[in-house]
């Protein structure tokens, strides 16, 4: 896998990272196959530790690894991480044990301060992998290699086995973020990124360049409301129901979930990972929801679904950043609690025409109108009856549901016109020393 692939040294990497191909070295060796460096990502200063390949991980690179989080942190600039080693160094005994443990005390230091970005170019492996999953993001290249345990340890013949240590096992696994053709490919997408995220959590988001939308959103509401070409996909490998993203709206970068179809385990968990996110670096979060709900699953249930939908819950309840829904067509059950509760959104819309309700309207027409139904084929006549009359977006309206009815070719601008809105808004929560978050 790595080692078939077309790779890159420490410098070359670092020159595709920064602005123009400008950076200053802030290590005096390149002994261990590691640089570390500092430079600007359009625009935003930036630290970077780079790895080429040809070293193996000790005391000497979890030192470049701590110097570049110690300066991240008094400066207040992300960090930038990319992985490709050939495993911890077996030399260094217990000295390399805890100086990997320090290194890993200083990535949870800064967690929701700056910005982590983790890349795999390579191979990550072993503790390199925890380090990685700890960042906010974690990027891949498509033939790079990512475990914690290495592969050929497990003797099972396992379809999880058949693919360990791919990218496309980092993304079932949930992690590995994003995955690209190519470390071309990977650092433009690296930069993007960092392009959108602010310096720390006390910096206001960046404005960046935006171009209009290409489709209606009819077409596709997500990329009818982001700017042309502005969308990130994170999470793609997990969750069928759901898509979650970074992207901007008029040049203001967001955290965007398109929920379409029921929600598994796997969509709650990856919305919730995109909501904490957007959260800690006051990014808004909008969400475009068609769906009649969770899984019907026991099996889902049992393997996390009940778990994880507590999770999603307390994540956007708990979360004091911008938050506002769109429901593009079902909205219905405890699916529309969970995300359009008066906690979850500060702003809800609703298209003309969407049905939002406690039931599925023939559901709901077996159980609140048995006496009108005589035949079978009542119920389908009366199901449109009923989403009319007592599920519209328009009673929804009424009761206080929602605070607006749009038509779907305006969402764009009142999408953009909520969050102009909300822009000012400020939000405490309950003064405490952290929540129990249902894991």
């Amino acid at each position: 896998m790595a080692d078939k692939q077309q790779k890159l040294d420490a410098l070359k990497r670092l020159s595709l990272l920064f602005d123009d191909g400008a950076y200053e070295l802030l290590d005096g060796s390149a002994d261990t196959g590691a640089r570390i460096a500092h430079g600007t990502i359009y625009g935003t200063a930036a630290f970077a530790y780079v790895e080429g390949g040809c070293g193996a991980f000790g005391t000497a690179t979890a030192g470049k690894l701590s110097k570049v989080y110690d300066l991240a942190e008094k400066t207040g600039s992300p960090v930038v991480a990319v992985y490709d080693s050939k495993g911890v160094d077996l030399q260094g005994g217990g000295l390399t044990l805890d100086a990997c443990a320090e290194l890993l005390h200083r990535c949870s230091r800064v967690s929701g301060v700056v910005p982590q970005i983790a890349v795999v170019a390579g191979t990550c492996g072993g503790f390199e992998s925890v380090c990685a999953s700890l960042a906010d993001v974690c990027l891949m290249e498509s033939k790079a290699e990512f475990f914690l345990t290495a592969p050929f340890n497990d003797l099972s013949d396992s379809d999880a086995r058949k693919i360990a240590g791919t990218a496309e096992y980092a993304q079932k696994a949930s992690a590995a973020a994003v995955v690209c053709d190519g470390e071309e490919d990977l650092f433009a997408k690296t930069r993007q990124l960092v392009g959108m995220l602010p310096s720390n959590n006390l910096e206001a988001p960046p404005f960046c360049d935006f171009s209009e939308p290409e489709k209606a959103p009819a077409e596709d509401a997500v990329l009818g409301t982001v700017d042309a070409g502005s969308e990130i996909e994170l999470f793609a490998g997990k969750g069928l129901s759901s898509r979650t993203y970074l992207a901007t709206v008029l040049g203001s970068p967001v955290g965007v979930v398109s929920v379409s179809g029921r929600v598994c385990r796997n969509d709650s968990l990856k919305i919730s990972r995109l909501a904490q996110l957007c959260d800690a670096f006051s990014l808004p979060v909008v969400t475009f929801l068609d769906s009649e709900g969770f899984l019907v699953s026991a099996d889902n249930d049992m393997n996390g679904g009940i778990r994880n939908a507590a999770i999603l819950a307390h994540t956007l309840s708990q979360a004091t950043t911008v938050k506002v829904t769109v429901v593009t067509g079902n909205a219905i059950g405890s699916l529309f609690s969970v995300i359009c509760g008066k906690s979850a959104s500060d702003l809800r819309l609703a298209w003309d025409g969407a049905v939002i309700g406690e039931l599925a309207p023939k559901a709901a027409v077996a159980v609140m109108w048995p006496d009108r139904i005589e035949k079978d084929s009542d119920i389908e006549r009366l199901a449109v009856q009923y989403a009319a009359e007592e599920e519209s977006a328009g009673k929804a309206f009424e009761n206080g549901i929602i605070d607006k009815v749009i038509a779907p070719e305006n969402t764009r601008s009142a999408v953009s016109a909520a969050l102009d809105m909300l822009a000012p808004k400020r939000v405490t929560n309950v003064s405490r020393k952290h929540g129990n978050m249902p894991y």
